[in-house]
């Protein structure tokens, strides 16, 4: 898949090949924390979110170049990413799938549009878990065509800069 940038006005930007994966994300967190005397009860709440990697199709100078574009922080998995109120996972409800990013403007500058050139369907238990939470783990630091096994062992090692990004959906 090749990812269209521009602005509003549609000015040239660097292009970005990257491919989008998708994968089943669950975490555990803590829900709640109770003292009672010496006991504390801590309750964990199990979380699944719909993770997009971006990844470099080129290799790993892409990789970095895409680690430089987007700027996400170090993810320190299993916890769920910091969200981020730049960007926007744009997903289109007719055909259930993932059609490109909405990062926005810095002080004085433009709004970064992604546009997917193919657009990328959803499973439908991942289409439901996207309803329900309305929001997409987005990270980058892979490249090629990684496995989920793959995706979550960088996850585990710290490869991988993410952000949790608000679902759009139109």
């Amino acid at each position: 898949m090749t990812a269209q940038l521009g602005t509003p006005r549609e000015a040239p930007l660097p292009a970005l090949n990257f491919s989008v994966p998708h994968i089943g994300l669950q975490t555990s967190q803590i829900d709640s924390v109770r003292q009672e005397g010496r006991q504390v009860e801590t309750s964990f709440a199990a979380t699944r979110t719909v993770l997009l990697a971006l990844n470099a199709v080129g290799g790993m100078p892409e990789a970095r170049q895409m680690k430089d574009f987007f700027a996400w922080p170090a993810w320190q998995a299993p916890g769920i990413p910091r969200p981020s109120h730049e960007w926007t996972a744009i997903f289109g409800t007719q055909s259930r799938a993932f059609e490109g990013m909405h990062g926005a403007a810095p002080a004085g500058g433009q709004p970064t549009i992604i546009r997917n050139s193919d657009h990328i369907r959803v499973t439908d238990a991942m289409w439901q878990m996207l309803q329900e939470q309305e929001c997409v783990v987005l990270c980058t630091g892979l490249a090629g065509d990684p496995t989920a096994a793959e995706i979550g062992s960088a996850a585990a090692d710290g490869k991988l800069q993410a952000v949790l990004a608000r679902a759009l959906f139109h």
